[in-house]
Parts: C-alpha cells; structure tokens; sequence
C-alpha cells in the first residue's frame, strides 16, 4: 500500500536532487532513512537527557580529582 503525499514543491525539488546525490532508488526510501535518521537523533537525546542528571552529580567530583591532579608535579 502506498501512502499519497502532498509534499511542497520546493521540498519534491530538494529530495529529487538528493536522491541522485546519495545513490537513492526512490522517493520512499529516501523518506525512510530520514525517519530512520530522525528517530535515532530523538534516541540519543532522549538517551542524553538520562545522563544529564549523572553528569550534573559527577561533574563537582571529578573536578576536585582533576585539580588533586594537576597539584601534583612531574620529576
């Protein structure tokens, strides 16, 4: 089943010269990837977004280590 799409003209004109460009068969699989390529951006933010509160605990601790770090002096 294939789904009908009103796409803009200036967009339809953007994606046939990509399509040549990046060795695309069809339309459809060119908006494939991009959903493909859109959800796996959403991923790693969301992904990021659990780290953030690591982070925001880690980040006072490991600067204390670095600066115990840099006092000690090579010989």
């Amino acid at each position: 089943m294939s789904l009908k799409l009103n796409i803009r003209p200036e967009i339809d004109e953007e994606m046939e010269s990509l399509i040549s460009a990046f060795s695309i068969r069809s339309k459809t699989e060119y908006i494939n990837q991009a959903i493909d390529n859109y959800n796996q951006q959403l991923k790693r933010e969301l992904e990021l977004k659990k780290l953030t509160k690591y982070f925001k605990a880690y980040l006072p601790e490991a600067q204390s280590v670095m600066h115990e770090f840099s006092k000690i002096k090579s010989h």
